[in-house]
């Protein structure tokens, strides 16, 4: 499958949502053709502090449009929702400079249940969305129950190092994950994968 891409330093994973600020007449092409073509686009994941130009990490997301405005500023502003995961198997880039990506799309993880130990991450998340509300309004529909949801929301929020993020957005499952989220709780000072 192709998609465009959008490059961005962040990481979104399915389930997941953020507001976009969309300038760039290549970005406002990519946009329109999401709309005609209904394949959606995708974000690709760049390195913390990388340009641009950087380099993309392997794995991105493919997203769709949930929302379109327009900002205090005139812009388009929109709202995407991830919906998979997506391994980047080619790259070109076009006369605009927009990127197309020959990707694999990745089965998404399983809704599972959290455990008891495992309960603590929804309810620390609920925090985090009662602290942001702005979060908590991109997720009307929490599914807190659902470890897989809990985890992949937990990796979009926390300040992980991208390498990190792209190690565990690639496993088969929500359980590595979770793994790691419950030891962030009883931090290691040797594992510093986190800034």
């Amino acid at each position: 499958m192709k998609l465009a891409l959008l490059p961005l330093t962040l990481h979104l994973m399915p389930g997941g949502r953020v507001p976009l600020r969309i300038f760039e007449p290549r970005y406002l092409r990519m946009v329109a053709q999401a709309g005609r073509h209904g394949l959606g686009f995708g974000i690709g994941m760049l390195d913390e502090g990388e340009e641009e130009g950087g380099d993309l990490f392997a794995l991105g997301t493919r997203v769709r449009i949930v929302d379109f405005y327009t900002l205090d500023d005139g812009l388009l502003g929109i709202t995407v929702e991830a919906t998979e995961r997506f391994r980047i198997l080619g790259l070109e880039r076009e006369q605009d400079g927009l990127l197309q990506a020959e990707v694999a799309l990745l089965d998404n993880w399983d809704p599972c249940a959290l455990s008891p130990t495992e309960q603590v991450l929804a309810d620390k998340l609920r925090e985090v969305f009662d602290e942001y509300p702005e979060l908590a309004e991109l997720h009307p529909v929490p599914r807190w129950q659902d470890a897989a949801w809990i985890a992949q929301r937990w990796l979009e929020v926390l300040p992980i190092r991208g390498h990190y993020t792209q190690q565990l957005m690639a496993e088969r499952n929500c359980r590595p994950a979770l793994a790691f989220l419950m030891s962030m709780l009883r931090p290691d000072p040797q594992s510093g994968p986190c800034h």
